[in-house]
């Protein structure tokens, strides 16, 4: 099971000379702009909810979530410490232009062990080339969806609900909106699972509702979208049951219901189980 996964084996090795090493690589100006798919160690104990991951480290699933907490992403960069998983450090080895003998196995990953040694292994390289480096080079961080990544998450809707064609253009942005936020957070995940890059997208085309059970578990802020996702796919799929050409009525009251649901236990909410229930 993806929960028994997650428990026994933690997706990046984290100690105090993980994290020691992390921390110098912000001291030499290591480029980083917060994001979604990062781990981060709250040196500072700014946080106050408790982390699923030893040490006080947290993985950024919803940026809105942690600006909350911090007020931007500048105080973000100030107060966090950014702890690159392997594949990011092995990305971050070919951003930097590492140039030593052992390029060739940084950028690519041969010749690296896994585990603690081999995130300080490549660490220590990013370490030394900022070091010898007058200009850092930035490191791109992307913050917009991909055409992939929103090509996969309309597979995933079309999947999950169907097709939404015949819908108000108002209720096709509102559920392409709660799917889009679900999906990014799924994709994160799942990339840190397989140890994928940041641009992998996974073969399936559905949402795995163990690993959607596991999001809300991990990160409370989380729960009220996975929740609210569920609502409006069962709400939508009542609506495309209803002919609205004999029961108006009843067609226009779910559409309204819908655009202005903001959560699961809302009277809306509350409403579709009902009339659910009552099918």
């Amino acid at each position: 099971m993806i929960s028994d996964t997650v428990e026994k084996f933690l997706p990046i090795p984290i100690d105090d000379t993980i994290l020691a090493a992390a921390h110098r690589l912000k001291r030499l100006g290591l480029p980083w702009s917060p994001q979604v798919g990062c781990f981060v160690w709250d040196r500072e104990a700014v946080i106050s909810a408790p982390s699923p991951f030893p040490k006080r480290v947290y993985f950024i699933l919803s940026m809105r979530r942690f600006t909350d907490i911090f007020g931007s992403q500048g105080k973000m960069q100030q107060q966090l410490v950014w702890v690159p998983t392997w594949h990011q450090a092995v990305q971050l080895c070919s951003r930097l232009g590492v140039t030593d003998a052992d390029a060739d196995r940084c950028s690519d990953g041969r010749g690296f062990t896994w585990g603690e040694d081999g995130i300080l292994q490549l660490y220590g390289r990013i370490a030394r080339q900022l070091e010898s480096s007058t200009t850092h080079v930035p490191v791109g961080i992307r913050t917009e969806r991909s055409s992939d990544e929103k090509r996969w998450i309309g597979r995933v809707m079309e999947v999950e609900v169907g097709s939404l064609a015949r819908l108000p253009q108002a209720v096709q942005r509102r559920v392409q909106s709660v799917y889009e936020e679900v999906g990014m957070a799924y994709l994160g995940w799942r990339r840190i699972q397989e140890e994928r890059p940041a641009d992998w997208i996974p073969p399936e085309t559905t949402l795995d509702a163990q690993l959607l059970s596991d999001l809300g578990h991990f990160y409370s802020d989380y729960q009220h979208v996975i929740r609210l996702m569920k609502v409006l796919r069962e709400r939508v799929r009542l609506i495309q049951s209803i002919d609205a050409s004999t029961a108006p009525d009843a067609y226009q009251h779910l559409i309204e219901e819908l655009l202005v649901s903001n959560h699961p236990d809302s009277g809306s909410g509350r409403i579709l189980a009902h009339l659910m229930d009552s099918g």
